[in-house]
């Protein structure tokens, strides 16, 4: 059987599979139905771009339309995969927010446990003004976030400025169309206040994935010590009732 052929009958089948039309699927190729039925019946060949074109009808690579291959998996949100924004892409990113993603210009993985849609990203995190929420390095399950006005103050967000991609805690405003967003860090108190016009896009964080693990020896420190504080707050405040009452005893 020659490649011809072979192409030929790989197309009715995800043609029939689908349940299109011949005429459908022409008029997705900008050709007309007779010209379409002769690709199918290995009359004529087929050109670079309708092969793209019926990989991105059928969602299959165009590996399995030119070979039959079916171990390739084409790399698209549809698939399961999304795309991951480092640290060093940030910058294109916000000079490219209002363009569809390159598939060149990112990396793409599938997340377990995510069933992610069009509007899900990775950030790769940047600096410690979060600490000790979202460490350096964190990578970032985010999904985009149309209607500002319904996100809860006190979220954790990707703000994506004119300038930046910033994360950060939302924190709602009185003033009509105003956010601020502050730091988890306590030795960062920086609140950025931005009103509607100068936010370009906010992303939801659904979760992270860090390379980051906290002993178990500083995570039960931690706890002691925050016990030996409480402590000692407490007998401050026993100390000065104390005193207080002797004060008065004397007078």
């Amino acid at each position: 059987m020659s490649r011809r052929v072979e192409i030929g009958a790989r197309l009715k089948d995800l043609r029939k599979k689908n349940k299109f039309s011949q005429q459908f699927v022409a008029e997705n190729l900008f050709i007309s139905q007779a010209a379409y039925s002769l690709i199918e019946n290995s009359q004529n060949g087929i050109v670079a771009e309708h092969i793209v074109g019926l990989s991105n009808l059928y969602e299959v690579t165009t590996d399995f339309i030119l070979k039959g291959d079916k171990h390739l998996i084409r790399i698209s949100p549809s698939q399961g995969f999304v795309p991951y924004i480092k640290v060093k892409a940030h910058a294109g990113f916000v000079k490219n927010s209002s363009k569809d993603l390159d598939y060149e210009d990112y990396e793409w993985y599938r997340i377990p446990g995510y069933n992610p849609t069009q509007g899900h990203l990775l950030f790769e995190a940047e600096g410690e003004s979060m600490v000790p929420t979202v460490l350096p390095g964190d990578v970032l399950i985010c999904q985009k976030h149309n209607n500002w006005d319904l996100i809860l103050s006190g979220s954790v967000v990707v703000l994506v400025t004119n300038e930046s991609v910033l994360v950060k805690r939302l924190i709602k405003q009185d003033a009509e169309n105003l956010f601020a967003f502050e730091n988890d860090n306590p030795e960062d108190n920086e609140v950025i206040k931005c009103n509607y016009k100068e936010i370009k896009e906010i992303y939801m964080v659904r979760g992270k994935i860090s390379n980051v693990l906290i002993p178990h020896h500083q995570m039960t420190s931690k706890g002691k010590i925050q016990t030996l504080e409480e402590s000692i707050e407490y007998l401050k405040k026993e100390l000065y009732t104390i005193n207080k009452k002797l004060n008065n005893i004397r007078k």
